[in-house]
């Protein structure tokens, strides 16, 4: 539970808050609201489209064997049961 104090030189007590976390303060009507700031998502960095290129292009077809089973598999997958 978060309470917040007026304490002098018209300043803010809040207890229950954390250190060094952030927060966000909205007023509303009738009072103010305390909400921690939301955690942003961390990017993370994807394989270049030259790079992508270069491994779609050095890929090796499937030799017929294969390929006929795959289509087999998806087949039998796809037949309602």
């Amino acid at each position: 539970m978060t309470t917040v104090v007026k304490a002098d030189k018209s300043r803010l007590t809040i207890r229950g808050l954390v250190d060094g976390q952030h927060y966000i303060v909205q007023e509303q009507p009738g009072g103010w609201f305390v909400s921690p700031e939301k955690t942003r998502r961390v990017k993370k960095t994807g394989m270049s489209a030259e790079a992508f290129e270069k491994l779609y292009r050095s890929r090796v077809p499937l030799d017929p064997a294969t390929a006929g089973e795959i289509a087999a598999n998806l087949a039998a997958t796809d037949k309602p049961k």
